[in-house]
């Protein structure tokens, strides 16, 4: 079965088999093409950032996922559990 993608217009192919799983698992079939799939859940993926920044406390260097000037504090892992214990 073929059918146009609802975002970029393309056609695509549904195989048979492909139907009967979605059919199987009470899916409703894909209303975009494969590519334009993988690049919406490639827009959903969380990739990380590391900053070379330094701790809050003891100001050694290390990578965080938070730049520097951030409204909250970073610490290295040392001072970071003597801050919860």
């Amino acid at each position: 079965m073929t059918k146009n993608c609802k975002k970029c217009g393309k056609e695509f192919l549904i195989a048979k088999q492909e139907a009967l799983f979605y059919e199987k698992k009470s899916l409703p079939e894909p209303f975009e093409c494969p590519e334009c799939r993988r690049n919406r859940r490639s827009g959903m993926r969380n990739v990380r950032k590391l900053y070379p920044r330094r701790c809050d406390k003891c100001g050694i260097e290390l990578q965080s996922s938070y730049p520097e000037g951030v409204s909250f504090a970073v610490y290295c892992e040392k001072c970071y559990f003597e801050e919860v214990s």
